[in-house]
């Protein structure tokens, strides 16, 4: 409790639900925040938007409340392992709030501040993101703000998640320089080409000035990404095929050991037969105490039987 009786920002219970437990970062579009889900029992992420001003007596503030609550519902419909999963929306004063999946690690913006990636991880990084894209397209949803502190990496796994689906705040000017395509600088003509322009710039953003001989395929690919016309660009399928090829095979499975069965006891298993030749296992004795009767003898081929025959008469001579 602070001095005056209330709660700590950090200690809000939002939706009757989701309990912010400290700042995870804030930038232009609103902050997120650490908070644990007091029904499910787990740790989110959750995302106050920023909004130019109190939607209660600003109708602009309403109207992009409202849009933002309608993405957020839309962004809930995207299923990739690359996509981060959007759990819920509350809206408290008027503000959607965006639950959504906490992922442990670090965005590439951060690893980029260390230097540039080989042109492999790139590509690697590249096709996963483009992965979560398709997906966001296939449901109507474009992002407009794909940029290197949207991607996460995983720590301990190295999964790449695509955050912010459809609710940035959507304006061109507000995004870094050199993420944003054309069409959407020049207004509000964002599409599934323009999210694509992004995901060049952002490839070459993570290889930085690295040599074109080193680039490959990708040197090409990220020259018409960025035409300047959205038709003239490749599409999706294309620069997953130019990712695929530049990655090279997958590298193969490692073997899975089988399990050995168990050796049997010798003291239980039974005595050798006296032939070599293995037979069926003898019936086990009656009640009666009666010998068993004893086993029929294989049947051998006719040509076996007489091989057998010359070979005992030779040594009865």
């Amino acid at each position: 409790m602070t001095e005056d009786g209330e709660l700590p920002l950090d200690a809000r219970l939002i939706g009757g639900r989701y309990r912010l437990a400290g700042r995870l970062g804030s930038g232009p579009a609103g902050t997120v925040w650490r908070a644990r889900d007091e029904q499910g029992g787990r740790l989110v992420a959750v995302k106050e938007p920023l909004l130019p001003g109190d939607p209660a007596t600003d109708e602009e503030s309403r109207r992009v409340a409202h849009r933002l609550h309608h993405e957020a519902r839309a962004a809930t419909r995207v299923r990739h392992p690359s996509a981060v999963t959007v759990y819920d929306v509350v809206t408290e004063d008027g503000v959607p709030w965006i639950v959504m999946e906490l992922v442990a690690g670090e965005s590439l913006r951060e690893v980029l501040r260390r230097g540039p990636l080989p042109p492999t991880e790139a590509a690697r990084i590249g096709l996963a993101v483009l992965g979560a894209l398709r997906a966001a397209h296939s449901v109507g949803i474009v992002h407009r703000d794909v940029k290197p502190a949207n991607v996460l990496l995983e720590s301990g796994t190295g999964r790449v998640v695509l955050t912010d689906f459809g609710i940035g705040d959507g304006h061109a000017d507000e995004s870094p320089a050199g993420f944003v395509a054309p069409e959407r600088a020049a207004g509000p003509g964002a599409g599934p080409a323009s999210d694509l322009w992004s995901l060049g710039a952002l490839l070459r953003a993570a290889v930085g000035d690295a040599d074109p001989g080193r680039l490959g395929p990708l040197g090409p690919l990220l020259d018409r990404l960025h035409a300047g016309e959205p038709a003239a660009r490749p599409d999706a399928e294309e620069v997953a095929a130019v990712l695929h090829d530049h990655l090279g095979p997958a590298p193969a499975p490692e073997p899975v050991p089988i399990p050995r069965a168990p050796s049997p006891d010798p003291a239980s298993a039974p005595d050798p037969p006296s032939d070599s030749t293995p037979g069926p296992t003898p019936a086990p004795a009656p009640a009666g105490g009666a010998a068993p009767a004893p086993a029929p003898a294989p049947w051998r081929a006719p040509l076996s039987a007489l091989g057998l025959l010359l070979a005992k008469k030779t040594e009865s001579d």
